[in-house]
């Protein structure tokens, strides 16, 4: 909005300061005052934080840019609101486009920092935008007119105020006087008042480069201390390295530039980094929460830890569960190919019947029959807004709310099952002379959290899922035989397409899950009655 509001300084002063009261009426109220400066607050406290807690400084390179985007904007955002909220507070006066542009534009160094400050704010926002919106089929598509938009804003913003500031400067040159008075607007008639602003302005980005020093500084004397503590890790090959106590392992590996397998990048969202420890000196610290859940999800042993979790104080002997050479040398660059934890709703479709048909068959003709079975299903799936992800035998995996908000793709699953079961009937009846049995099909839709991303080998990569959920789906699939019911999905996924479920669902118990779970076992009869009255 702030940006918006700079553009229109390519058509004059006056326009800007036309749309200002409406710009500036949400960032006034006390919501926009709580959103806009506390999230000022929230980024520099996270950004001191980050830096307190770091035993080295050996990092990827887009860590060492993150860390330094957040320790800069907060010094250059400090400069700048107290040239402007500052002023306005001590002055009591509005400060207006006229009197923040021509201060800000005729010293060349403050203009400079003020251009710096829009670019650097927007790089960090629109990279977050992207590095969060990339695995999205939607923005994918739209990425070129989402560039424009990125690319576009910022400079007519700049453009609009490099118009009104070059203005500003010739007005300036041509009248010093007006300048002088342009200044004398924003110092209080208050002495006091005025010493404040005057001390405010000197000292606002100093403290904050001060406050990053001491924190800096503290982290400092925590490491030189620690290094009197010590331990040594041995890997696999027998080589020892000595480091302080407290730190990570995954960050000691990284100190020694040794290659260490970790796809999350440290958070424990992954458990690539995982080490055995093959023996210790001493009692290791307990697993947080966090590496704990995530050990618990794969089943880990106990003598598993995440390296980037585990802070050890005693002599290890560790073994990497994963060698480097899994992972590919560009892996780096593409780290979106490791997949996104997301929301989805996945359809497990199994063809009923496929064997007796092999074995009254030749291989061919079955290939044939199967071949044309699995094109019509693959087409339905795509007509329904999902994503044919693979299929396994006589058997295919679907994934639907890739583009679409979660309520939207559980609907589209529940209508690409019923057309599944429409174009089978159709199938059946063209082929009814080579088919002595018509084919079936038994489907499984679930809802749940996944690991969605483009896997497989590096030239013939396909976009698919992995995690409980896709589990889970396959065993529903499995239990429409139980059931006796051609489509069972679980309450989850009803639960996400919004449907008011009016009718009664059965607990069942599946393979690998502690607790029981909702479904409901629908004939094709009822499933049309469902996506009649809430699918449509």
């Amino acid at each position: 909005m702030h940006l918006s509001n700079h553009a229109l300084g390519l058509i004059s002063v006056r326009a800007q300061e036309e749309v200002r009261p409406w710009v500036m009426a949400l960032w006034h109220s006390p919501p926009g005052q709580l959103l806009l400066y506390g999230s000022l607050v929230t980024h520099a406290t996270i950004a001191l934080y980050v830096l307190m807690r770091r035993r080295h400084y050996y990092m990827p390179a887009w860590e060492g840019v993150q860390i330094l985007l957040g320790l800069t904007i907060p010094y250059l955002l400090l400069l700048h609101i107290v040239n402007t909220r500052g002023t306005r507070v001590l002055t009591g006066i509005d400060i207006d486009y006229t009197y923040e542009i021509a201060n800000l534009w005729v010293d060349p160094w403050t203009r400079f920092r003020q251009i710096a400050l829009v670019l650097l704010v927007w790089g960090h926002f629109t990279m977050g935008l992207h590095f969060w919106w990339r695995l999205y089929g939607w923005y994918r598509r739209a990425f070129p007119a989402i560039l424009v938009a990125f690319v576009l804003m910022p400079t007519v913003a700049l453009l609009g105020f490099a118009e009104v500031g070059m203005t500003m400067t010739a007005r300036a040159r041509s009248d010093p006087q007006w300048m002088q008075a342009m200044k004398a607007r924003g110092v209080p008639s208050d002495p006091h008042r005025a010493r404040w602003r005057a001390a405010s302005k000197d000292w606002s980005g100093l403290s904050w480069l001060g406050l990053v020093g001491i924190c800096f500084s503290i982290a400092q004397i925590r490491n030189w201390r620690q290094r009197h503590t010590r331990f040594t890790i041995t890997y696999p090959d027998n080589v020892g390295i000595e480091a302080p106590s407290g730190m990570w392992l995954l960050q000691l590996s990284r100190m020694a530039r040794r290659a260490h397998v970790s796809v999350c990048g440290g958070r424990a969202r992954c458990t690539t980094c995982r080490v055995q420890i093959v023996s210790a000196a001493g009692d290791l610290p307990a697993p947080e929460k966090i590496e704990a859940d995530a050990l618990d999800r794969i089943g880990a042993p106990n003598d598993v830890r995440l390296a980037c979790q585990l802070r050890s104080e005693v002599d290890l002997v560790v073994q990497p569960l994963l060698h480097p050479s899994l992972a590919a040398p560009n892996d780096h660059a593409s780290g979106h190919e490791f997949g996104d934890e997301r929301q989805v709703t996945i359809l497990f479709a199994d063809i009923r019947g496929s064997t007796s048909l092999a074995e009254t068959r030749l291989p061919y003709d079955v290939v044939f029959l199967l071949n044309a079975l699995f094109r019509v299903l693959a087409d339905v799936v795509e007509k329904s807004g999902g994503y044919y992800s693979n299929f396994t035998g006589d058997g295919l995996m679907a994934l639907f709310g890739l583009d679409q908000n979660l309520e939207q793709g559980a609907r589209a699953a529940l209508r690409c099952a019923l057309t599944m079961f429409e174009e089978l009937h159709r199938f059946n009846h063209r082929l009814a002379i080579e088919l002595q049995t018509p084919l079936a099909v038994g489907i499984g839709i679930h809802t749940g959290e996944a690991i969605v991303g483009r896997m497989g080998p590096p030239k013939t990569p396909i976009l698919s899922a992995v995690g409980d959920s896709v589990n889970t789906t396959a065993r529903l699939e499995s239990m429409t035989k139980e059931l006796g019911a051609p489509l069972v999905v679980s309450a989850d996924t009803l639960r996400a397409a919004e449907i008011i479920i009016s009718f009664p669902l059965q607990a069942i118990s599946l393979r690998g899950r502690a607790n029981l779970l909702d479904v409901a076992a629908l004939d094709e009869t009822a499933l049309r009655e469902l996506c009649e009255t809430a699918c449509k």
